[in-house]
C-alpha cells in the first residue's frame, strides 16, 4: 500500500507512456506550433493549482527531447530569492549552453554579453536605490523628455537622480547597442547547440504564480525586453488569475491586469481538462488510476469507492492534486482497518473528501457541532435528488450521511418511505450506534496527518 501518491514516472523514450489523462495530442499540437512559427514567441500555459501543469511540462520536455528540440526548465518559485530575474534566466541559459554547445567556446560570447548587461543593470540599481528599468526600453521620445527636465532635476534636492539621468542620456546609444548585440547572440545560440534538429530553444518557466509578486512581474518584463528573440520560445506555466493578482499587488488594484499581461504574451493556452464527458472525465479516469497505484487492500470495496467519489469530486470541482489527497485519506482509513471491521464506503469517502475541502468543517462534523441541514446548506447539496446517474450516486452518499447525522428526534420523524429507515440493518452485527458512526470514522482518519 502507498499512503502518498508516488511521483509519475516519465519514460525517457516515451514521455507520455504513463499519460492517463491523454494529453499527448495537446503536447504534439504545442510542439508543432512552436516549430512552425517564425515569431518571437511567448506562450502562456494556464491552469489552476493541482491540475497537472508541471507533470504535463515534464512529459512535453521528453517529447521535445525525442524530436531533437532542446529545452530548459526554470522553476521561478525556487529562484525568486535571487531578486534579479535577469540573472536567474541568463544563468540558466549559460549553464545549459556550457553543457550542450557543439564547441567548447560556443557559449562564451553570450556569457560575456550577459555579464555586461547584468553588471549595468546592477550598477543602475545600486546608484538609484531601486530596480533599474530594462536596458533599451527608453524610447527616443523619453530621452527628449529627460533632456528637457535634466537641468531642473539638477537644481533640485536629488543629486543622485540628476546624476543618473545625465548618465542615462550620455550612455543611451551604447546601451541600445549592448542590448541589440545581446539579443542577437541569444537568437543565434540554438544553432550552436549539439544535436539540435530544430534551430529552436524552448525555455519553460514554471510556478510564476507562486513567486513574490515583484519577482513575477520582473520576469515578465525582462523576457519581453531582453530575452524575447527569434528562435527562442518561452513557455510560461502559470495560474493566470493568481498572476494577475500579483500584477495588481505591484501596480495597484486599479490596473487592468489582464491587458497588462497581454503585452508580454503572444499566445495563451490552457491545460486540457475534460469535465463534461461522462465516459472520459479526467477526475474519474484519474480516480481509477489512483486506486490502482495506491495498492489499497479494500476487501472488495473498489467499485463502491469509485462510485461514491465520482459525484463528490465533480460537485466540489476538485483538482487532480486534491484528488490525490483524498486517496491519501482513504489509504489511512483502509491501512488502519482489518477485513472484519465496519466499513461504510459512502461515509468513508465523504469524510475523506470533506477533510480536503474544508478541514474546519471536518472538525465540526467530528465534534458534532453541525446539523445535517446546516451541512447540506454549507456544501451546496440542498437540491440533490435522484435525477441522473451521478445525482443518484450523490443522493445515495448523502442519505448515508443523513442517516449518521440526524438526531434521535429527527430520525424518528422521517417519512416511513425514506430509504434511510433500512440503513440500520447494516450495523446489527457490529454493535455500533448510528450517532457514533461519523465520530468513529473521523477519529480513525484523524489518527495520522500526512503532509
Amino acid at each position: 500500500m502507498k499512503i502518498v501518491t508516488p511521483a509519475l514516472v516519465v519514460e525517457e523514450l516515451d514521455a507520455f507512456k504513463n499519460d492517463a489523462l491523454e494529453r499527448k495530442s495537446f503536447g504534439e499540437a504545442l510542439l508543432n506550433l512552436v516549430m512552425r512559427s517564425n515569431d518571437e514567441l511567448v506562450i502562456s500555459l494556464d491552469g489552476k493549482w493541482g491540475e497537472g501543469k508541471t507533470t504535463f511540462i515534464r512529459m512535453w520536455q521528453g517529447l521535445l527531447a525525442n524530436e531533437g528540440v532542446p529545452s530548459i526548465y526554470i522553476d521561478a518559485f525556487q529562484n525568486d530569492y535571487v531578486e534579479d530575474a535577469f540573472i536567474s534566466i541568463a544563468s540558466a541559459i549559460t549553464s545549459y549552453v556550457d553543457a550542450h554547445s557543439e564547441g567548447g567556446n560556443n557559449g562564451s560570447a553570450f556569457k560575456e554579453k550577459a555579464k555586461k548587461v547584468g553588471v549595468q543593470l546592477l550598477s543602475w540599481s545600486a546608484k538609484v536605490g531601486i530596480k533599474a528599468a530594462t536596458l533599451g526600453a527608453i524610447k527616443e521620445t523619453d530621452i527628449e523628455a529627460l533632456a528637457d527636465i535634466k537641468n531642473d532635476v539638477a537644481t533640485g534636492t536629488s543629486g543622485v537622480i540628476a546624476d543618473f539621468i545625465k548618465e542615462r542620456l550620455s550612455s543611451y546609444t551604447k546601451d541600445v547597442e549592448l542590448v541589440r548585440s545581446f539579443r542577437t547572440e541569444l537568437s543565434e545560440l540554438p544553432s550552436k547547440l549539439k544535436d539540435n534538429n530544430s534551430n529552436r530553444l524552448i525555455i519553460v518557466i514554471d510556478e510564476l504564480d507562486r513567486c513574490k509578486p515583484s519577482f513575477a512581474v520582473e520576469v515578465l518584463e525582462k523576457i519581453k525586453h531582453l530575452f524575447s528573440v527569434p528562435n527562442v520560445v518561452f513557455v510560461l506555466v502559470m495560474h493566470k488569475e493568481q498572476l494577475e493578482e500579483a500584477i495588481r499587488s505591484v501596480y495597484g488594484q486599479n490596473i487592468d491586469a489582464h491587458t497588462y499581461l497581454q503585452k508580454f504574451i503572444n499566445i495563451e493556452t490552457t491545460i486540457p481538462k475534460r469535465i463534461n464527458d461522462r465516459y472520459k472525465n479526467d477526475l474519474g479516469i484519474y480516480s481509477r488510476k489512483l486506486l490502482q497505484i495506491h495498492e489499497l487492500e479494500t476487501w472488495g470495496d473498489e467499485k463502491s469507492i469509485v462510485d461514491c467519489l465520482d459525484p463528490l469530486v465533480q460537485h466540489f470541482d476538485f483538482s487532480l492534486r486534491q484528488l490525490e489527497k483524498v486517496y491519501t485519506n482513504l489509504a489511512i482509513i483502509y491501512g488502519t482497518s482489518k477485513k472484519n471491521h465496519l466499513r461504510l464506503v459512502p461515509i468513508i469517502t465523504f469524510i475523506s473528501v470533506i477533510k480536503v475541502v474544508s478541514p474546519s468543517l471536518f472538525g465540526r462534523i467530528q465534534a458534532g457541532r453541525i446539523s445535517f441541514s446546516e451541512l447540506r446548506e454549507e456544501i451546496g447539496m440542498v437540491e440533490v435528488d435522484g435525477g441522473n446517474a451521478d445525482q443518484r450516486k450523490l443522493y445515495w452518499v448523502m442519505n448515508w450521511v443523513k442517516f449518521a447525522m440526524l438526531s434521535e428526534d429527527e430520525f424518528k420523524g422521517i417519512d416511513a418511505n425514506d430509504p434511510v429507515n433500512n440503513f440500520g440493518e447494516t450495523l446489527w452485527k457490529y454493535s455500533v450506534e448510528r450517532e457514533r458512526l461519523l465520530p468513529i470514522f473521523c477519529q480513525q482518519l484523524s489518527m495520522f496527518v500526512v503532509n
